[in-house]
């Protein structure tokens, strides 16, 4: 009886253990299987959703190009107020068919306030390829596209005026990209990009494939287009000033940002120099780290630098006070060439 007992003991006890583990495989089996349908229907509805969003950006695209008052609408207005639809094109066509001695890069305190023909005059060849709001983040990428497009510069000349120090760059990237008919070359979708802003890369994307089609043009206005990106600022002379001292660091952003402008210019042999523009109110800051050792021009040390007349407001120049400070840079400039 005992030994009958165990055996029975042992049967039901393999039953048991048969019984719990079939139903585990198979639980196991019907949830691995639910998994795969749930992952492929995941799969489908995010294609559709990818699909539907490319489908009604192509249409917002195509409803922009009905009128102008759409598309600043839906995307954006370009505009000519800084003469990036000038300055974009001619330099394409100056770095293919002549040598540039010297790119300049910077703001509006640099395309308003130096001109490069006096640079000319002391046998440096140079282009003002500054742009409204243009901080180092955008000073990096348009470097990248600078010699890209077959400019061989011995120098690069930075106006880094402290304020954009801060700056997230996006600003520039939409006039850099809206502004002009090369929106779709790899170093402005990489700008774009490199923003951060999804925004920023649909505009690029849009601006690059609408330009395409319909290249942009605009009626000249009250300030004056020079060879060589210049902009002669014809404006009348600041009224009333009150100054106050601001506190400026470099972000980490723009740090990095300038740190690949100097290992470029390592990199290709070009000789980096920076210039702080003048100002009837200067911020207060300390010389970055990552511009120790290099040429600094200090914009505030050129004698006319207070003189309030020669300003329309508190940091950008009027086109005669633009003209005698290039001259004075342009001597700076050239006593510090190799």
């Amino acid at each position: 009886k005992a030994n009958f007992l165990r055996k029975a003991t042992v049967s039901l006890d393999s039953i048991f253990r048969f019984v719990l583990l079939s139903t585990t495989a198979v639980f196991e089996s019907r949830q691995l299987h639910l998994f795969s349908i749930l992952m492929r229907q995941f799969g489908w509805d995010l294609l559709r959703f990818v699909a539907f969003g490319i489908g009604a950006l192509v249409a917002l695209g195509l409803a922009a190009q009905i009128h102008p008052k759409v598309e600043s609408t839906l995307f954006a207005k370009p505009g000519s107020n800084g003469y990036t639809h000038r300055r974009i094109p001619e330099f394409i066509e100056q770095s293919r068919n002549e040598s540039i001695d010297m790119v300049i890069l910077g703001s509006s305190t640099c395309y308003r306030g130096i001109d490069p023909y006096h640079f000319a005059e002391v046998d440096l060849r140079s282009f003002n390829l500054c742009s409204s709001s243009q901080s180092l983040f955008n000073s990096k990428h348009l470097l990248q596209w600078s010699l890209r497009e077959g400019a061989n510069p011995s120098a690069i000349l930075v106006d880094v005026y402290p304020t954009m120090w801060t700056s997230s760059g996006i600003e520039s990237c939409r006039d850099l990209t809206v502004n002009h008919d090369h929106a779709l070359q790899a170093p402005f979708l990489r700008m774009a990009a490199e923003t951060e802003d999804p925004f920023s890369f649909i505009l690029a994307l849009y601006s690059g494939i609408a330009r395409t089609f319909r290249p942009l043009s605009f009626p000249e206005q009250a300030d004056l287009y020079k060879t060589g990106g210049f902009t002669y600022s014809v404006r009348a002379p600041v009224d009333t000033l009150d100054c106050t001292s601001e506190v400026v660091t470099m972000s980490t952003r723009q740090a990095r940002a300038f740190q690949r402008i100097r290992r470029t210019c390592e990199e290709e042999g070009i000789q980096l120099l920076l210039v702080n523009p003048p100002q009837l109110c200067e911020e207060v800051f300390e010389r970055p780290e990552v511009m120790e050792g290099l040429p600094w021009i200090e914009g505030n040390e050129w004698p006319l630098a207070k003189v309030d007349t020669l300003y329309y407001d508190d940091h950008h120049l009027r086109g005669v006070g633009a003209e005698l400070y290039s001259e004075w840079l342009a001597e700076r400039v050239v006593a510090l060439m190799d």
